[in-house]
């Protein structure tokens, strides 16, 4: 799979991504993080280097090369523009699942205010 695949299958993800379900951005793809029986989250994720700001870095570089396809007109600016627009709501579910953090609540409203710019909402309209 090239970068683009790899793009909208990140999208994909976000979209399916529930309240109280943690989100594995560690690999190229991202993943559903699926609890261990033997292995606590915070162990794991403490292993792997992984933090809820590396997550919340990795969404935020997807977002912005989303838009700078968008924004670009490439030839799957509506695909992507549908993509876009679906993943918010697993945002709207970490928003929720994070509720506890109000640093990592404001870093998804950033990228939830960004990803509701005129240009996409023109595009899916066209």
């Amino acid at each position: 799979m090239d970068e683009f695949d790899n793009m909208l299958i990140n999208l994909k993800v976000l979209q399916s991504l529930q309240c109280h379900v943690r989100l594995d951005t560690t690999e190229t793809l991202f993943k559903i993080h699926v609890a261990s029986p033997w292995v606590p989250t915070f162990l794991r994720r403490w292993w792997s280097h992984q933090t809820r700001l590396t997550d919340i870095t990795r969404i935020q570089t997807l977002y912005q090369d989303a838009r700078h396809l968008v924004n670009n007109n490439h030839p799957q600016a509506g695909r992507i523009n549908a993509y876009l627009v679906d993943s918010r709501k697993g945002l709207l579910n970490m928003k929720t699942t994070y509720c506890n953090d109000p640093t990592v609540v404001a870093l998804l409203d950033v990228i939830l205010d960004c990803s509701d710019t005129p240009t996409i909402h023109e595009r899916i309209t066209n």
